[in-house]
Order: C-alpha cells, then structure tokens, then sequence
C-alpha cells in the first residue's frame, strides 16, 4: 500500500513562474481591494486604500470574496482585471485562506495586473512558502502586525503604518520611494 501526499495549497499541480507586472506610478489609477472576508480584512484595505487615495489620487474599488478559504470566481477576477489597472488583496493571516489568497493574487497576476498581498507577522514565512510553491514568489507581499482578526476594527485600520505603505506602493511601482531611496 502506498502513500499519497496531498497538496493543501490550492493546486494539485502548481502552475510556475507568474508574471511580477507593475506600473510606473500610481497617481490618477484605479486600485482594486481584494477582501477575502476575514475579520478585519477590509479595514486593513481600508488604510491602505485611504494612504493611497491621499498620496496618489487612487480610485479605490472594493472588492470581496464570501469565503475566505476558496477560490475567488473567474468572473470576479474578470471584473477585478476589467475594472483596476493595479490590486492589493488581503488577508494572508491563516493557512487556508492565506493559501487560497495566493492562488487569487496569481490568477491577477496572470491577468496582467499588479498584485499585493497583506500578510500578519505570524503568516509572513508561510505565506511566502506558498507563493513559492505557486510559482509567484515574484509577486509582492506586504505585512502588518499580528493579529488582524479578534482586535477592535480601528486597531486593524491603525496597522497599515506608513511602511507598510511604502511597501505596498514598491510592490505595485517601479517607482523609486523616498524609503527605498535612501
């Protein structure tokens, strides 16, 4: 009798090498936010978004999954690719759902947008591993401090630091930002 290995990443077979595409700046675009619905996911959105719309001039739209552990539609992904010329998705704070938000930040990817994840501290490494795994460790990946869900929602808004930001922006951009100037 022998052993079967099971992939819990999503894919039995993960596609490779998915395209990092970004935009010179930001300024006057359209940003895409992508909730998974984890608790707090969209307040964390939200301060990203705000920052942006105040630096950039973004349009933000907002967008969401119902279930945190699955796949985002392809009409969805559609509607995001249509719709946004750059996207930020989150969160990237458990083991399913961080896996599930990889495999969507890769079908963006795919789709020729500009992707960005938010992770929390405690699900920096894994998350890494898998995008690893998905072929999409190119993609950026932005993270704020542990936890997001269980805290007050304003808590969660208040993590998206200037830094984070800054990351953000430099997963997105080619741009030069004045952190990563100096």
């Amino acid at each position: 009798m022998g052993v079967t290995i099971v992939n819990p990443t999503s894919y039995e077979a993960a596609p490779r090498s998915v395209p990092r595409v970004l935009v010179p700046r930001l300024d006057g675009l359209t940003v895409g936010f992508l909730s998974n619905s984890k608790m707090n996911a969209d307040k964390v959105l939200e301060g990203v978004a705000t920052a942006l719309v105040g630096r950039f001039g973004i349009t933000p739209r907002l967008y969401a999954k119902r279930v945190p552990s699955i796949a985002a539609t392809d009409e969805l992904l559609d509607r995001i690719a249509a719709e946004c010329d750059a996207v930020v998705v989150a969160m990237l704070d458990c083991g399913s759902c961080a896996s599930w938000a990889v495999a969507d930040m890769a079908a963006l990817a795919r789709r020729a947008l500009p992707v960005c994840g938010m992770a929390s501290t405690q699900f920096e490494g894994f998350s890494r591993q898998v995008l690893a795994i998905q072929g999409a460790d190119a993609l950026g990946l932005c993270v704020v401090a542990h936890p997001i869900g269980g805290i007050p929602p304003q808590e969660a808004f208040e993590r998206v630091t200037p830094a984070a930001v800054d990351s953000v922006v430099s997963a997105l951009t080619t741009e030069i930002t004045e952190e990563s100037a100096a």
